[in-house]
């Protein structure tokens, strides 16, 4: 799709995406936010198809985009309530101590974010964060549950590598 095409879809579907996303999310910037990276999304695609019905389309592509963005807000969530729960252990914690703790949040979330393929990515946070068996995340994407299995180990693997880069192990 030229950049022509995605200048008339914009300038023809903007404003009815936004409304209808913001019918499904919490706030008018969320909405306004994920209207726009759909149409980043679009403009990334190497090839488009020929659009007989440009809505259900963007529709689609929103809709992949507002599902992670929930999977991210949840890892989040689980990810701040891991670190609470640790924290009430440790009721003499510093504030150097707090600063770690949300920069290791952060680190987490970017890495599953950006450094790991969306399968791998999908398998883990089914797994994790939705408490889903290795059956219906294979189902969900397609493959054996044994190659679900190389997905989670992917993931663990290249979080201690990211954690432990000379190859130390947590003591």
């Amino acid at each position: 799709m030229s950049n022509p095409d995605v200048a008339h879809l914009y300038a023809e579907h903007h404003g009815w995406l936004r409304g209808w996303l913001a019918r499904r999310v919490e706030s008018g910037a969320a909405a306004a936010d994920l209207t726009q990276d759909t149409f980043v999304n679009i403009l990334e695609q190497p090839v488009m198809p020929v659009l007989r019905q440009p809505r259900a389309f963007l529709q689609v592509v929103a809709s992949r985009l507002m599902i992670n963005r929930f999977r991210r807000a949840t890892l989040e969530a689980e990810i701040l309530r891991t670190v609470a729960l640790v924290a009430q252990h440790d009721t003499a914690r510093s504030a150097e101590d707090e600063a770690g703790a949300r920069q290791l949040v952060g680190q987490v979330v970017a890495l599953l974010t950006h450094e790991l393929d969306e399968r791998s990515r999908t398998a883990f946070l089914m797994a994790r964060v939705e408490g889903r068996s290795y059956r219906e995340i294979a189902a969900h994407l397609g493959v054996s549950e044994t190659r679900v299995k190389q997905y989670l180990a992917k993931v663990l693997l290249h979080c201690h590598a990211r954690l432990f880069p000379d190859g130390a192990a947590a003591s």
